[in-house]
């Protein structure tokens, strides 16, 4: 597609050259970059990236300045920038007093969640927080949290509960129940195939069992413990993962963990590899529906781990990693 047939738009940027962006399940932020003629913008600014064709644009990025480069000889500025999360990335939780961390008691997940991405001045105007059903700090202890970010911190709570944290497109925080592989209901919104009327540029299929577990053994706060495990037909002997964390201080909190990350864990890891045409439609956590003879897809539904758009003087595309 030619560079004419392009829109491309970010804020406080002119003489666009080329926009790419990069959105995964298994990073909290999102990241773009903007090459440009000229700007005004500067460290800590909104950024909002609108691209596309000029008949099909879409909104696919949204966040702040984190760096801008001038480089000769091209004479270009690239302009760096992060969503919304980096600021749980970049606050550094620690207590002027180590005896006093960072507590909550009798909490809800939703709660402390919040609580803690405020820590980052993370406002609850720009949150949507679900509710897995687990409360924390039911121990005089309470749940504590001290020299780590607040992303480190809410990465830990997301996985015990089997949710994700990350930013859409239109700036707001989610959290959510969402597994990294297509679940029942699921329902693909793109579709990838071959041939002259196809969008696949290439494509690379991949099956492995080296991040495959059947046993999940969780240590909590002493002497709390839990097991999960299950058979697995792709497994020589059983592979064991162990969790361990103090905040883990309740029987049912301990269960739920090893049950939640046996089922994230007990199964064949496959990966798609793709570049296709670009399309704003194609959005990192979606569902897409591949259908390609030599790696024997057909209609298979798979869920988009990794999104990156590429835009610029050679076209637009996506390049896409896809679980089943």
């Amino acid at each position: 597609m030619a560079y004419r047939d392009l829109y491309l738009t970010a804020t406080g940027c002119s003489q666009i050259r080329r926009i790419e962006t990069e959105a995964s399940y298994g990073q909290i932020t999102s990241t773009a970059v903007v090459e440009c003629d000229s700007t005004t913008l500067a460290m800590g600014d909104s950024v909002t990236i609108d691209a596309g064709y000029t008949s099909n644009h879409a909104t696919l990025f949204g966040g702040f300045v984190k760096r801008i480069d001038y480089v000769r000889p091209d004479n270009v500025i690239r302009v760096t920038c992060n969503d919304t999360l980096v600021k749980a990335v970049d606050f550094f939780i620690a207590s002027d007093d180590p005896e006093k961390p960072f507590q909550r008691n009798n909490i809800s997940t939703p709660n402390l969640v919040g609580d803690l991405l405020q820590l980052a001045s993370i406002n609850p105007i720009d949150y949507d927080l679900h509710d897995p059903g687990f409360t924390w700090g039911t121990n005089p202890d309470g749940a504590r949290f001290n020299l780590q970010t607040v992303a480190d911190a809410v990465q830990f709570i997301a996985s015990i509960v089997g949710y994700t944290i990350y930013t859409g497109t239109d700036g707001i925080v989610r959290f959510r129940a969402r597994k990294p592989y297509v679940e029942g209901g699921d329902t693909p919104t793109v579709t990838f195939t071959t041939g002259a009327a196809g969008n696949i540029i290439d494509i690379a299929y991949s099956a492995s069992i080296d991040k495959t577990r059947n046993v999940v053994k969780v240590y909590g706060k002493t002497p709390l413990t839990a097991r999960a495990s299950a058979a697995n037909p792709y497994l020589i002997v059983d592979q064991t993962v162990v969790i361990a964390h103090e905040l883990l201080d309740e029987q049912s909190l301990c269960d739920g963990t090893a049950s939640i990350n046996l089922t994230l864990l007990n199964r064949l890891a496959e990966t798609y590899e793709m570049t296709v045409e670009g399309d704003p439609a194609i959005q990192a956590r979606g569902i897409g529906s591949i259908t390609e003879s030599f790696t024997g897809a057909s209609n298979r539904s798979v869920f988009l781990y990794r999104v990156a758009h590429q835009l610029g003087i050679e076209g637009y595309t996506c390049t896409i990693t896809a679980t089943p």
